[in-house]
């Protein structure tokens, strides 16, 4: 079973994803994106990086640049190349009881290499805690509709019990796999 959470912008789908990792006391391989301090800015980086790893703020793990009265310029190799080598890992790390996919939406329309080895990471037995983008499709539909996903939206009436349940729930799933 996989498990992936969407919401409004800023609800704390994050948030919910770092507190169940903490209930399962795990660090799981796989994928993060995120932004640097310059958020707020017109003019700021997308960075992806190992989900096992602390957020760096390197050119070399950018993966989108927004700049202010432009479309957000998609570095597609490097989701291809490294985003794909990070999923792949996750599948054949057999340390690791949890993949984490922290987030998958519309800018990874054209990596398609990316895209297929999250799709067979999904038809795989290891359980997958993952965050989808709420305004996305095309692909990401792929995902919502896979028969292994239970998609959930994160609000602010639930998204503090959300982490205990996930948590339970996600802990039967990592004991079966670890058999």
């Amino acid at each position: 079973m996989h498990i992936f959470l969407t919401g409004e912008i800023q609800i704390g789908k994050s948030t919910v994803i770092n507190k169940t990792l903490d209930l399962l006391k795990i660090t799981p391989q796989g994928f993060r994106t995120y932004f640097g301090p310059d958020r707020a800015n017109s003019d700021r980086l997308l960075y992806l990086n190992s989900a096992a790893q602390p957020q760096t703020f390197n050119e070399a793990k950018a993966v989108v640049r927004f700049r202010a009265g432009r479309p957000p310029e998609v570095i597609i190799e490097r989701f291809d190349r490294y985003g794909a080598q990070l999923i792949r890992g996750a599948r054949a790390d057999l340390d690791s009881p949890l993949i984490l996919m922290d987030e998958c939406g519309s800018l990874e329309s054209r990596a398609l290499v990316f895209q297929q080895e999250i799709l067979a990471a999904l038809d795989g037995a290891k359980p997958i805690l993952g965050v989808i983008k709420l305004a996305s499709s095309g692909w990401t539909d792929q995902i919502r509709e896979h028969a292994k996903v239970a998609l959930l939206t994160v609000t602010r009436e639930n998204r503090d019990r959300l982490p205990r349940l996930l948590a339970d729930s996600l802990s039967n799933f990592i004991e079966r796999s670890e058999l």
